[in-house]
């Protein structure tokens, strides 16, 4: 589990396509005899290592490729393109070996290769400790990793080399990030999250997973203004630099709820977009969605289990206003305190590594203090 907080310097190392590198190295197949652990087989090599490796070996190089090239070549964004699909091959061929129909699928085989990437993970941890290094969390396929001394790329290359011995798996480094805020849950700040972070890499780029910004039944405004706040702070270069920034943010917060409550948002930009998860006739307690989609029944609209409903928080009843209804909404029947409290939450987040909690974060947008005044008073 990550270390909950704000930290600086912090490199993110990343093993290269993990499960499908695992399946390669280990030898990995149903109709080859499973590894005892993280290493090199003795079996002749199997079928699907032998059909992974080449692509496995060609998205390494496109992303070595996509690493030497300058942030301006327009080839960047071809060969990340084509990275990226090697990386869903793979990764489909990893789901297909544990899938009971498949083919060529095998339980024990899938179990042994996720076996294998616990294996990786607690070696490359060994391997940082042993070099000096705090492991601040580690997840999947990446370990985050700081050392007081080190701020540059380059000074993490030791590391990799070692990770890579010690594993045999290719290792690549995603970035060292200027600061990074690993968050709490929303229900118990006492307990971390494993995926659900912000930060900002030394070359200025904003890694963002796990926040309102990132899911998709977010209003689109909502997402707006929190990822504006986000690069406000990816200006920032240290931690002291981001508190000092606190009065800007509320500041930014305060004008988009006067915008809201005047009216200058779209509609379109307030829309909550959420799943169904079941038949109508089956909710108990209808949800907002659940409503929404009963609204389109009433017009003969029917939703499946999974399909996503999109409509507007209002005042009154109704509470929610489907999209796709041939009457518009009623702008003035808008839930402005809702979305306020929307608004909020996403932007508490954000503010929460500085020590603000929503409660506070609240206050201050009611008037509970004033700009030119230190916050420290509060």
């Amino acid at each position: 589990q990550p270390l909950v907080g704000l930290h600086e310097n912090v490199a993110e190392l990343d093993i290269v396509s993990m499960y499908p590198s695992i399946m390669v190295h280990c030898n990995i197949s149903p109709e080859v005899k499973l590894p005892a652990g993280l290493g090199p087989s003795p079996e002749p090599p199997g079928l699907i290592p032998q059909t992974l490796a080449p692509l496995l070996q060609k998205r390494v190089a496109l992303k070595r490729r996509v690493a030497s090239l300058p942030a301006w070549d327009p080839r960047r964004k071809l060969y990340k393109a084509y990275a990226a699909a090697h990386k869903w091959l793979l990764v489909t061929c990893f789901g297909y070996l544990g899938y009971k129909n498949a083919r060529f699928g095998r339980i024990e085989a899938h179990e042994a290769v996720t076996a294998c990437g616990r294996e990786a993970l607690l070696r490359a941890k060994e391997a940082a400790e042993d070099m000096g290094f705090t492991v601040l969390h580690m997840y999947v396929d990446g370990v985050w990793a700081v050392r007081p001394d080190l701020s540059q790329p380059q000074d993490f290359d030791p590391l990799i080399e070692e990770i890579t011995r010690r594993t045999g798996l290719p290792l690549g480094l995603d970035g060292v990030f200027r600061w990074v805020a690993f968050l709490p849950s929303r229900l118990n700040a006492n307990v971390p999250v494993a995926n659900r972070y912000f930060g900002v890499f030394h070359d200025g780029s904003i890694k963002v997973r796990g926040l309102e910004a990132r899911r998709r039944d977010t209003p689109p405004w909502i997402a707006a203004v929190q990822t504006e706040m986000i690069e406000r702070m990816g200006k920032c270069v240290t931690a002291a630099e981001l508190h000092s920034l606190l009065p800007e943010l509320v500041e930014l917060l305060r004008q988009r709820l006067i915008d809201l409550r005047a009216g200058r948002v779209p509609l379109e930009e307030l829309l909550v977009g959420q799943r169904i998860t079941r038949e109508l006739a089956e909710y108990t307690t209808p949800s907002p969605a659940a409503r929404a989609a009963a609204q389109l029944e009433a017009i003969g609209k029917h939703l499946r289990p999974g399909q996503r409903v999109r409509f507007l928080h209002l005042r009154g009843q109704p509470d929610v206003h489907a999209w796709n209804l041939p009457d518009p909404p009623d702008p003035a029947r808008l839930d402005v305190n809702r979305y306020r409290t929307l608004l909020i939450r996403a932007a508490s987040a954000v503010v929460q590594p500085l020590g603000v909690e929503e409660e506070k974060l609240a206050a201050w947008l009611d008037g509970g203090y004033a700009v030119s005044l230190p916050y420290t008073q509060y």
